[in-house]
């Protein structure tokens, strides 16, 4: 593991990966690759306190490094390397009522801007909170996400225009601004605001975390009928298949080709 993660310093996901292996040091480290089996895998995430994509996540590490380690002939095989089963992804957002007790308990005007910019732009916490004034173009009226010197990743930074709600707060935000970030506070840029959305939904009852606004935006635009290819590239996805699978079912006419086909004859 040591070894193959000295081969992916330059790649996005090394932080993750390495943060990983340090979770995993404590069961894995000294273990002698040919003793791995699927024991020794379901005791490993019997062992983990976490959710079964995080452990499933670990798992296919090892087993990247494993197989990297046989193409060097470190090893002479790779051993079978067991994995929870994919978990079922639920798409957690707001209704438009939840929302509305939601925002009006963000009491921190840096909080209720970046509220507003996760519900319209659907931008990733990162995105938002890294977002510059010079990248907020108000005669075109788009916000472009991609800092100078961003490495593409599979979660791509996306061009999206503003809505008019939108519009205005971040006309008042810039009039405010003493930095070059839209999401500052006290002269300085945020770091999170998972603090502000803990006591919102405390206040409101209502549970909400950053990403929360993502799939919120996502679910309104689609239940609203926005079609699948629109909204992938809204969010950044390369192709409308991931977007179709967390959010076709809210769209009002899925799969009704389908249901009207089926039709009674005498």
């Amino acid at each position: 593991m040591t070894a193959y993660l000295a081969t992916i310093t330059e790649k996005p996901s090394y932080q993750r990966r390495k943060d990983a292996w340090k979770a995993m040091t404590g069961f894995w480290q000294g273990v002698a690759p040919d003793l791995i089996d699927e024991p020794m895998c379901r005791a490993y995430r019997a062992r983990r306190k976490v959710g079964d994509a995080t452990a499933r996540y670990e798992l296919m590490q090892l087993s990247t490094a494993l197989g990297w380690a046989v193409k060097q002939r470190h090893i002479p095989a790779k051993p079978f390397i067991w994995l929870p089963a994919v978990p079922e992804r639920k798409t957690r957002h707001l209704t438009h009522q939840q929302f509305e007790r939601f925002f009006a308990e963000v009491k921190a005007d840096h909080a209720r801007l970046y509220v507003l910019l996760g519900l319209y732009t659907m931008a990733r916490p990162s995105a938002i909170l890294e977002l510059t004034w010079d990248r907020v173009d108000f005669d075109r009226r788009q916000i472009d996400f991609t800092p100078p010197g961003h490495v593409r990743t599979k979660k791509r930074r996306t061009i999206v225009p503003m809505a008019d709600e939108l519009l205005t707060a971040l006309k008042a935000g810039f009039e405010a601004a003493t930095t070059q970030w839209v999401i500052e506070r006290g002269g300085k840029p945020v770091a999170s605001v998972k603090k502000a959305f803990q006591a919102a939904s405390e206040r409101s009852t209502v549970h909400a975390t950053p990403y929360t606004l993502r799939h919120t935006g996502a679910v309104w635009a689609a239940e609203a009928g926005v079609p699948m290819a629109e909204l992938a590239q809204f969010l950044g996805h390369d192709d409308d298949r991931t977007t179709s699978t967390h959010y076709a079912r809210f769209s009002p006419g899925y799969l009704l080709g389908v249901a009207n086909s089926i039709v009674r004859r005498a």
